[in-house]
């Protein structure tokens, strides 16, 4: 079985994919066209180098540290959330997700 396969087996999981630093999607599961698990990965990638710019920026100015190696992320919208860590992702209903449990299978 491979990680998004195991992905899709957690509670609330609609979709699951791989992709790349660059936003390239590399493999996906779940009703997803072509076309919206590339822009879910793009989403991803984007949203990783946000936080490496928020993390050298408050590290800068507040001299903080331990905002790096960043690994990860999670989104929750109305319904739906989407937790990332490295180069997967995994879309779950809010009302049955186990966060903790995603992270764990993505290697967090």
């Amino acid at each position: 079985m491979t990680k998004l396969d195991e992905l899709m087996e957690l509670p609330g999981a609609v979709a699951a994919i791989q992709f790349d630093s660059q936003g390239e999607i590399k493999d996906f599961r779940g009703d997803l066209t072509d076309d919206l698990a590339s822009m879910a990965a793009q989403m991803c990638a984007a949203n990783m180098g946000i936080f490496r710019m928020q993390a050298d920026g408050w590290g800068r100015l507040t001299g903080q540290k331990g905002f790096y190696p960043e690994r990860g992320f999670a989104f929750m919208g109305l319904d739906f959330a989407v937790a990332s860590y490295g180069d997967q992702a995994v879309f779950l209903r809010k009302r049955d997700a186990d966060y903790d449990r995603a992270f764990q299978v993505m290697g967090g």
